[in-house]
């Protein structure tokens, strides 16, 4: 029996709807940032509050996991990519992932060690600081051509449209 390849459909569909919810791109990465998020922080929680691992180690870890999440989740569901070199393209992901993971290990360590916070306060703040960088960087280099494959879509939709309207007005 071949199988039907409904979990499949089932993620894309899921993932249209996370798209559906604005045709902007950064609010698709918003929303897979939040699951990438929590990946990351509940890992980081487990790992030094349940296992004793060091908050560096235990960040360091859990931010990888968070990529792996990330670069899923993004390239079908944010940007549509279709680019089927995954090797070079995780590998162009995860070099803007690791700057922003040594922005996030820096702004961790200023707060805990500088500032006395806690590790989970300063893993929150770091966070939203590299998110910014992290969608510049993965949506204009990363993922173009699943940017460019969006615009074109937008710019047929509109096509489409305006003959529909100018239909309409006749």
């Amino acid at each position: 029996m071949k199988p039907d390849g409904s979990f499949f459909t089932g993620w894309r569909k899921a993932g249209d709807l996370l798209v559906s919810f604005s045709r902007e791109t950064i609010i698709g990465f918003f929303l897979i940032w939040i699951v990438s998020s929590i990946v990351d922080i509940g890992l980081l929680v487990f790992l030094t509050g349940y296992c004793g691992i060091w908050y560096l180690y235990s960040a360091a870890l859990s931010y990888c996991c968070g990529v792996l999440v990330s670069y899923i989740l993004n390239k079908y569901f944010t940007f549509h990519d279709r680019n089927r070199n995954y090797f070079s393209q995780f590998t162009t992901f995860v070099v803007i992932s690791v700057s922003c993971l040594l922005v996030n290990l820096c702004i961790i360590w200023l707060a805990v060690e500088i500032f006395s916070l806690n590790y989970l306060a300063a893993k929150i703040i770091a966070t939203i600081c590299a998110f910014f960088w992290n969608y510049y960087g993965q949506s204009r280099i990363t993922f173009r051509s699943g940017m460019n494959h969006q615009t074109d879509l937008r710019k047929e939709e509109i096509t489409c449209t305006n003959q529909q309207l100018g239909k309409t007005r006749k």
